[in-house]
């Protein structure tokens, strides 16, 4: 008997288990991409958090009066089209909540300082819009203020 060739039974067997390698590697691959994905957003939304500290940040460093009010501080930032790039919803007992958009996101910033400090509880939230339903990246910071 000649055995040169390979039978039919070999060629099926060697394809079936090429076909059960490659179709485990495509869920790995599809795995890995919605992975990358997700990894994508939080670290572009942790950034318009972080760019959105280090303005407030900044807003206190070249501050020239200390005893004004913090939120209205921010009203000295404006956007290229000449509007406030910050909006004070509420400033009372030593709260402020303000608001502010990004391209592709709605940040929302709490502020608390309490009675007798010199400190600023700074607390930026970044959520897809404006309906807050899950919130993409969380920043806190404590400022050094006279008057909240």
């Amino acid at each position: 008997m000649n055995e040169k060739g390979m039978t039919l039974i070999e060629i099926l067997a060697s394809i079936v288990l090429l076909s059960i390698i490659i179709v485990s590697m495509l869920s790995m691959i599809v795995q890995s991409s919605r992975s990358n994905s997700v990894s994508k957003n939080i670290m572009s939304a942790t950034y318009v958090a972080e760019s959105t500290m280090e303005e407030l940040n900044g807003t206190v460093t070249q501050s020239t009066d200390l005893t004004t009010s913090f939120p209205n501080e921010l009203n000295k930032l404006i956007k290229s089209d000449g509007t406030p790039k910050y909006k004070i919803l509420s400033n009372t007992n030593g709260q402020a909540f303000i608001e502010t958009t990004v391209p592709g996101y709605y940040v929302y910033i709490e502020t608390n300082s309490s009675s007798g400090s010199t400190l600023v509880k700074v607390k930026v939230k970044v959520y897809k819009d404006q309906t807050k339903e899950k919130i993409e990246a969380q920043m806190e910071m404590l400022l050094p203020w006279k008057k909240l």
